[in-house]
């Protein structure tokens, strides 16, 4: 949002202000401002002229050519194509070497032949509006010579607001609260706004029914006619340095009015009413209304509509339509001034995501007293600006709303020990005096505070927003600095949150996987495409950030293999993990959802592309991923995955275990899910639940000296049945080998119609390696002895 310096200094003296103060004092005492820019300085050298002379030019029937006093030297030979350019007239002049906002420089130039020294300007070449089709004519009392940045009404001085520091003040959204702010801070009168007081409740124009007054409890419209088309240049560069468009007084009016009070009002083409009457109600289920941006609306019972006799003409506290816009031929007009639900109208906006100006207005609880005042407000600009125009004497308003009548008792000790500084009475009654509060005397150090209208929607409700009022008005700086003391307790953090950064560090950095953040949330689809069972519901949020993922998701997997297929477009391995959150429904329909921590590594090749088996990838990444944690290692057990991980493979899963107790899942994915996602290829799936982990006891490190005998390696492979596991397999080899076998891993499994149904050849590495002596030939043969016969005894066989 943007502030007007000259508009600020309509409501309240500013003169002798330095405005980068202004907007230092505003930061620490109302609202952040984000930015001062001054048009000011991007004029520099630009102007006050006078056009001596103006004849056409000899070879083009759309140039003139001028003479322009300028204030130094010789007056200028100009040629300008401006076709409202006249003898006589006090114009906008930028000199040979002038440096436009535009970012253009000045040259001599010649023009059709004839030379032309600087630039009779427009509005848009100097930044102050949009046009272009003629230039900016100046009041005729200017001196020639006088910079442009001394004109009143020109060039201006914007404050960048930023919205987050003022949602919660209504009054804020205007220039006049504002104004009424500066006045405080600096001890000044905030003038009064010029109303047309004259109008009075009657039963002119259009009749008003509200259906809806919970939607709209207050409803007020005035009738105006003849009103003339172009507004004023000091209201159009006004409007463009606030961020809106000209569009012609009638509009002007109604976004200027808004800008200044903070009240939106919105004209209608009272001819283009049917039935003349207006009837604010529910919109019925499934009725569209096309609004001014030409989108069909598809609306809902909740929404609130302002209908004429025949249709819906607009779509309340958000934007009108085309069917009564006002356009150049509207003579007559009908002005609207409402209070709108705020919830009802942001909840509008948000399903429909279409916000507006008078949207983020009405969001906040406007004080209802502005549905008049801005009326009174706009009939007197109309007076001003175009005297022609008729206005009804009377204005209908039907409903009632007002703001609460809050009254709070206010204790002075109570504020000095809150403020940490001394607080006399004389500071209270003055300080929130300035800024429209009531305060009176009830007894020593105690008050009886009134709340303003404006600020008792939202904002104003308990003693310590008193405080607030006067701690800030008075500036935080006043408050004496002063060290803490008291005990410090130690923060410790949330376990599972460090073994999230421990996962992250094993698996990007030692594993080599990328990792992949999303929400929390995928869209149905994702769910019935990896298997889930759509009777097992989970909640779908009713305001989702995306339209396409509003369903909470039980897992991060679905949203991993969902983008498998597009991953493996650009290459043929991928190695991803994603460290998030997924639910599980609970029993029954109003059963709570329990939430989890998960990490989730995918692995996957296609399959005309060689690689390690993805089992093998997988339980690599486990037992790494683990001893990162400094847990013991994990082990398998196999068994059918539960129904809330459906897409992993029927029998090609297993339980992993640290001790006894369960840590996750690892398989391959199951191949009903894959081609149902686009994918030919060998995925697998590691999930660990970081609760379960979090609450496995940490190994205290162990440092061992560096072997100083070498060590002894073989590779073993063994025929397994399809009932033993590789993991039995592995731990009867670690019992085989006592104390001189270090290590033992399995690195290649082979399936192959040379052996039986169900059975696989896996090829085990062991490691030999002793801490007193060298190992001889006869000790590796010895032990190599004792592994066989103990995988023998499973079952398994040598190859």
């Amino acid at each position: 949002m943007w502030l007007s310096l000259n508009w600020l200094a309509d409501h309240v003296d500013l003169s002798g202000l330095d405005p980068e103060e202004i907007g230092t004092r505003l930061t620490m005492r109302t609202a952040l401002i984000e930015a001062v820019v001054d048009q000011r300085a991007a004029l520099d050298g630009v102007v006050v002229g006078e056009v001596l002379s103006c004849g056409p030019h000899p070879d083009a029937d759309r140039l003139s050519v001028c003479m322009v006093e300028h204030g130094a030297g010789e007056p200028a030979h100009v040629v300008c194509g401006a076709p409202n350019v006249a003898t006589g007239q006090k114009i906008i002049y930028a000199p040979v070497g002038t440096k436009l906002p535009n970012g253009l420089k000045l040259k001599k130039a010649k023009i059709r032949g004839l030379p032309s020294a600087g630039m009779i300007c427009a509005e848009d070449e100097i930044g102050l509006g949009p046009e272009h089709d003629g230039i900016i004519v100046l009041d005729g009392e200017l001196e020639p010579g006088r910079p442009i940045g001394e004109v009143s009404g020109l060039a201006d001085v914007l404050f960048e607001i930023d919205n987050k520091s003022v949602t919660h003040r209504p009054d804020l959204w205007g220039h006049y609260g504002f104004a009424r702010e500066l006045a405080a801070l600096y001890g000044r009168e905030l003038r009064p706004l010029e109303l047309a007081t004259d109008l009075v409740p009657g039963d002119a124009g259009p009749a008003i029914e509200l259906a809806d007054p919970e939607g709209c409890p207050l409803y007020a419209g005035l009738c105006i006619d003849d009103v003339s088309r172009r507004s004023p240049d000091w209201m159009r560069f006004r409007l463009v340095a606030c961020g809106m468009r000209p569009l012609g007084l009638l509009i002007d009016l109604s976004n200027y009015v808004m800008l200044e009070l903070g009240q939106p009002t919105h004209p209608f083409d009272r001819d283009r009413l049917a039935g003349d009457r207006i009837e604010v109600r529910r919109a019925s289920e499934g009725e569209v209304l096309r609004t001014l941006d030409d989108i069909d609306r598809r609306l809902t019972g909740e929404d609130v509509v302002i209908a004429d006799g025949e249709q819906a003409v607009a779509l309340a506290g958000i934007m009108g339509s085309a069917s009564s816009e006002v356009q150049d031929g509207t003579s007559r007009v009908f002005l609207e001034a409402a209070c709108f639900h705020p919830e009802r109208v942001r909840r509008t906006s948000s399903r429909l995501g279409l916000r507006s100006e008078a949207l983020a207005r009405f969001e906040k609880s406007l004080d209802p007293a502005l549905v008049e005042e801005s009326l009174r407000r706009y009939a007197a600009l109309v007076r001003r600006l175009s005297p022609e125009a008729r206005i009804e004497p009377t204005f209908r308003i039907v409903g009632q709303a007002a703001a609460p009548e809050t009254r709070i008792r206010f204790d002075a000790a109570r504020a000095t020990a809150v403020l940490g500084r001394e607080v006399e009475d004389r500071e209270i009654t003055t300080t929130l005096g300035s800024v429209g509060f009531g305060v009176t005397a009830a007894g020593p150090g105690q008050f009886e505070v009134a709340v303003p209208s404006w600020r008792a929607t939202r904002d104003v409700s308990i003693a310590e927003d008193l405080i607030e009022e006067v701690g800030r008005l008075a500036g935080y700086d006043a408050v004496p600095t002063v060290a803490p003391r008291g005990t410090v307790l130690v923060g410790r953090r949330d376990p599972v949150l460090e073994l999230e950064d421990q996962l992250r560090d094993c698996l990007a950095r030692d594993a080599a996987f990328t990792e992949s953040l999303a929400y929390s949330m995928v869209d149905d689809g994702a769910l019935t495409a990896v298997g889930w069972d759509a009777a097992r519901t989970l909640p779908r949020l009713a305001n989702p950030l995306q339209q396409d993922a509003a369903r909470l998701r039980p897992s991060p997997a679905p949203g991993l293999l969902v983008r498998l297929e597009g991953w493996l477009r650009h290459g043929p391995e991928v190695r991803t993990f994603e460290i998030g959150r997924g639910y599980e429904p609970g029993e029954g329909a109003d059963g709570e959802v329990r939430e989890s921590r998960q990490c989730v590594a995918l692995y996957g090749r296609r399959r005309e592309h060689a690689g390690p088996d993805v089992e093998r990838v997988l339980r690599g990444v486990a037992d790494a991923a683990v001893a990162a944690l400094g847990r013991p290692r994990p082990r398998l057990e196999a068994a059918a995955p539960p129904e809330h991980e459906p897409w992993f493979h029927p029998r090609r899963a297993a339980r992993l275990l640290v001790g006894d107790a369960p840590v996750g899942w690892l398989g391959t994915v199951s191949p009903e899910v894959l081609p149902r996602l686009g994918v030919d290829a060998h995925v697998g799936l590691l999930m660990l639940d970081l609760a379960g982990l979090a609450g496995v006891p940490s190994q205290p490190t162990r440092y061992v000296p560096i072997p100083r005998y070498p060590a002894a390696r073989i590779d073993l492979a063994f025929l397994i049945g399809p009932g033993l596991t590789v993991e039995q397999v592995r731990e009867a080899i670690q019992g085989a080998g006592k104390r001189t076998l270090v290590s033992v891993e399995p690195f290649d499994v082979y399936r192959g119609e040379t052996l039986g149904e169900g059975e696989r050849s896996v090829a085990f590495h062991l490691v030999f390696q002793a801490k007193d002596r060298t190992l001889t030939d006869d000790d590796v043969a010895a032990a190599r002895e004792r592994v066989v016969k103990a995988v023998a005894k499973l079952g398994a066989s040598l190859r």
